[in-house]
């Protein structure tokens, strides 16, 4: 799948980028700047692929269930954490290759901070969370108290092992009894991680083993995973919501309010903000989902999906701006944001123009008709003033149907003028539709975007994948 994300005048390599940042930290405390995002009160969220852990790429290894995250930059590591397999997993963000495990024997035989006492398998049955402390390269895994009555609120601390150089576990204290931290976060700005449960955060210190005094922020709530970004916090929730905070006003910043279920996201509970491997483009957005319900063998259970975010000004229900206004362009998830409508079945299917999946359009009545590829719904909910243009890769199993790619313009539910519309012939090779629209009711009007054959007969009618509206 093509990204949509928009591009930046200038931006150094990420990785060089955050082997700097890191180093910079390791000999003194600095507060990085602000994370390279679009500066806008109206950014679009992508999905541009997704990380496999069910099993990891390559391997024979599942993991079991998914909680926590967190980004380790002079590894260019991606760490992640689950309840069941009781284990840590260190994984490259970019092909998601597994790196190292951290096993559950590791958690048990842990001694506890300043004596000798072993952690046992009551304390790491509840893998929750990670924070990744850059100043003093060390990770914090935080377990809870589901799902037994046997187990014990714990903090981990993980060192780099002197020989080796990679993280091991070196010692873990006590949390009070019903502590259930399900997310955390180092802050660079004032060099002290930070735990959230529910509505609440709070400090929390592992040497002193003392937690600072709860304190909320405005609107949120549920909270289940946090990433510090320079001078502001994401958050993702138990309503599949991830927000941008404003550290120092402690309130949403504009704008950055995302609804994550619309791309199939069903239990969001890490999160952390990781360069993109282009160096010209806005660094992305992981989300850890640990929804349970999708089948053993469903290569989405417990993956991580990776995000874009531009600078335009709509994507699910927005307008323009010249960012990417299709919030599931490749299908590589789901179907999310479209239907199919006349005599068409919408189904996904292996094979794409640019990703490993495309959509699918089958006449599955028994009777010729129009079958129709729809956005559902707009992605386009609010025009403003410009030139939209919208594109689609299209092919189909045999040559010689007619495809028409169209945008027709509603205010108020009445059609606009007339509908705008781009006609090509179907081949079996992929080729590209694009069709342009002027609103003639900008502000005031919506815009519906489809792709169909018409008078489909019974069986095939196209594939469909990388979809794009633009506004300039």
């Amino acid at each position: 799948m093509t990204p949509g994300a928009s591009r930046r005048s200038r931006r150094p390599a990420p990785r060089g980028a955050f082997l700097a940042l890191a180093a910079a930290l390791l000999v003194g405390p600095a507060l990085p700047a602000l994370g390279d995002l679009p500066a806008t009160s109206s950014p679009v969220l992508t999905l541009v692929r997704t990380i496999q852990t069910r099993p990891f790429v390559g391997t024979t290894i599942y993991a079991k269930d998914a909680e926590g995250s967190a980004f380790v930059p002079s590894d260019v590591s991606l760490w992640l954490v689950g309840d069941n397999e009781r284990s840590a997993y260190e994984v490259n963000p970019y092909d998601g290759t597994l790196k190292a495990i951290v096993p559950r024997e590791a958690f048990e035989v842990a001694p506890r901070f300043g004596g000798t006492e072993a952690a046992g398998p009551n304390r790491s049955g509840d893998l929750e969370s990670l924070a990744y402390d850059a100043a003093n390269d060390v990770l914090y895994a935080f377990s809870g108290t589901c799902c037994s009555s046997a187990a014990l609120p714990t903090a981990f601390r993980l060192v780099r092992d002197t020989t080796s150089g990679s993280f091991v576990v070196d010692s873990w204290q006590p949390l009070p009894t019903g502590a259930d931290y399900t997310a955390a976060a180092w802050n660079p700005g004032d060099g002290q991680v930070y735990v959230g449960k529910g509505r609440r955060l709070r400090t929390y210190d592992f040497a002193t083993n003392t937690s600072g005094s709860p304190f909320r922020i405005r609107n949120v709530s549920g909270i289940l995973g946090l990433d510090f970004w320079g001078e502001d916090l994401f958050v993702v929730t138990n309503a599949e919501r991830m927000v941008r905070v404003n550290w120092a006003t402690r309130s949403i910043v504009t704008g950055w309010d995302f609804g994550l279920a619309t791309f199939g996201i069903g239990d969001s509970r890490g999160v952390v903000v990781i360069p993109n491997p282009d160096p010209s483009a806005f660094d992305q957005i992981y989300v850890y989902d640990g929804y349970d319900g999708r089948a053993a063998d469903d290569p989405l259970r417990y993956a991580v999906y990776v995000f874009d975010v531009s600078d335009g000004s709509g994507g699910g229900g927005g307008g323009g701006g010249g960012g990417e206004l299709v919030g599931n362009p490749g299908f590589e998830v789901d179907t999310s944001g479209w239907d199919g409508n006349g005599v068409a079945t919408l189904s996904r299917v292996s094979g794409g123009h640019g990703g490993s999946w495309s959509a699918f359009l089958e006449n599955a009545t028994t009777t010729s008709g129009n079958c129709v590829l729809n956005d559902s719904p707009n992605w386009v909910g609010t025009t403003v003033a410009g030139t939209y243009t919208g594109s689609l890769w299209v092919r189909a199993d045999a040559a010689g149907a007619t495809l028409k790619l169209r945008f027709r313009e509603y205010s108020g539910g009445t059609l606009v003028g007339s509908a705008v519309v781009t006609t090509t012939t179907l081949t079996t090779d992929w080729q590209q539709v694009t069709v342009q629209i002027v609103p003639q009711a900008a502000g005031n009007s919506t815009l519906d975007f489809t792709a169909f054959v018409p008078n489909a007969p019974v069986g095939a009618c196209f594939y469909a994948d990388d979809a794009s509206i633009s506004v300039a």
